[in-house]
């Protein structure tokens, strides 16, 4: 798109094993004593190139000459992801001598042929492990399964590991923990480790996990996490992996820990420090803040119905302060309001894999935000048997977006209080045959009636 010039210038045994989320103990994360250190939560899939994420690691872990990095493999089934990292690191500058692989897991690599990794989950709680730990200050948890992480990290009644209260004396020592995917996962209590969007509108929530398949459908399955950041829970491969809806249930159903909660797109941080409590984003994506504090949902449905959610988006530059909710947008970027590039009427659809714009936040900042022509975009979800909701965004007289351009002339949007609302419906499509000439899709909402029109030849 050309723009106007500055617009105007485990299997089973992870089941059996796993440690359950209690709301109890989420609360008393918040008491923890004050970090000196920062976080650098990445939403999964980190690119090799993406030097704004690994220079930022780097310079919290005290600069190329001075890290002291500690990779921990658990939530992998391999070796590969942390000596890519390893060999990454090493490529930014960092000395090799200053990299440990340290050895926790709890699966084995069947590549590794001479050493049985899943022996290593001992090794979480020997003084070996934490003397080592201590003479760091960094640590990375790399991708994976995030119930593999807090299972070498957890004993089994849910109390520390001598590695893992090592890992908490660095960051409150002004140390980095980073993690990307299933290492971002756990930086949150309680951890989302299961189910997607439609499953968590659609059913809710479940107790049941059996692997990483168990990541990528069906219901909302939480799980005790790391707590790093207690204030609010982490969602990772936000905008690929459309999680807005699993992280709108899980926000509400933690309201009482805190009113918000954060994705993170793939191939992008979200940088926390604990003493400024500011929110920065580096790399290639977003982050996106959920608030329910204003949200109003209807209890008397099995599926998810709730409306007044507040969604903001920051992309890298921006900061977000989350204790006061402020966002300070970055210098690059130009407001949209009353310079919108579009005039595009409505109605504006998206009805799947075949629509422009297709992850949440190009859908939102295209079609409504840097549109003049909309104040409402919809678009449609359900499985096969036509369940499924109607998502609804909307411009509020709050709403406020921004836009400048990033690594060149690739658009970068950021946007602040868009309404979002989650309504039921119930759809039935008919195909069109030579008996018929017209198709009439029904959708079929549990609250208010969606009239649609036909589909002519």
């Amino acid at each position: 798109m050309i723009k106007k010039f500055l617009s105007l210038s485990l299997a089973l045994s992870l089941v059996l094993s796993s440690v359950p989320f209690s709301y109890a103990e989420a609360t008393a994360l918040t008491a923890t004593p004050t970090n000196k250190g920062s976080l650098v939560i990445v939403g999964g899939a980190l690119g090799s190139t993406n030097e704004s994420v690994y220079n930022k690691y780097i310079a919290l872990a005290g600069g190329k000459t001075n890290a002291k990095i500690g990779i921990i493999p658990a939530a992998s089934g391999n070796l590969k992801s942390s000596n890519n990292f390893k060999k990454d690191l090493i490529g930014y500058g960092v000395p090799e001598s200053q990299i440990k692989i340290l050895e926790i897991a709890v699966v084995d690599d069947s590549k590794t042929k001479d050493v049985d990794e899943s022996k290593w989950i001992e090794n979480a709680n020997k003084v070996e492990m934490a003397t080592q730990i201590k003479d760091l200050n960094a640590i990375w948890f790399v991708g994976g399964d995030q119930t593999r992480i807090t299972k070498a990290m957890l004993k089994t009644d849910g109390s520390q590991t001598l590695a893992l209260k090592a890992i908490w004396e660095l960051y409150q020592n002004g140390g980095v923990i980073g993690g990307s995917s299933a290492g971002a996962a756990i930086m949150s209590n309680p951890m989302i480790a299961g189910g997607n969007s439609l499953g968590a509108i659609n059913s809710g929530f479940t107790t049941k996990y059996v692997d990483e398949n168990d990541q990528l459908n069906g219901p909302v399955y939480l799980e005790k996490g790391l707590g790093f950041f207690p204030y609010s829970i982490v969602d990772q491969h936000f905008d690929a992996r459309a999680r807005l809806g699993r992280l709108t249930a899980a926000s509400w159903e933690y309201k009482k820990l805190s009113t918000k909660a954060y994705g993170v797109d793939e191939n992008t941080a979200m940088i926390f420090n604990e003493a400024t409590k500011l929110i920065e984003v580096a790399g290639a994506g977003g982050v996106t803040v959920i608030n329910v504090a204003n949200a109003i949902k209807d209890n008397n449905l099995k599926q998810l119905a709730i409306k007044n959610v507040s969604l903001s988006f920051l992309s890298p530059g921006d900061q977000y302060n989350i204790e006061t909710g402020k966002l300070t947008i970055s210098t690059s970027k130009d407001e949209t309001n009353g310079y919108e590039y579009y005039d595009l009427r409505g109605p504006i659809v998206n009805t799947g894999v075949l629509s422009g714009y297709n992850t949440v936040k190009n859908f939102i900042a295209y079609n409504l935000i840097d549109n003049a022509g909309a104040k409402e975009i919809k678009s449609y979800c359900f499985d096969d048997k036509g369940l499924g909701a109607e998502l609804i965004f909307s411009k509020t007289a709050t709403t406020k977006g921004w836009w400048g351009y990033q690594s060149g002339n690739m658009d970068s949007y950021s946007a602040d209080q868009v309404n979002f609302e989650i309504k039921p419906i119930q759809v039935t499509i008919k195909a069109i045959t030579p008996a018929s000439t017209t198709t009439k899709p029904v959708i079929k909402p549990v609250a208010k009636p969606v009239v649609l029109p036909a589909v002519k030849k």
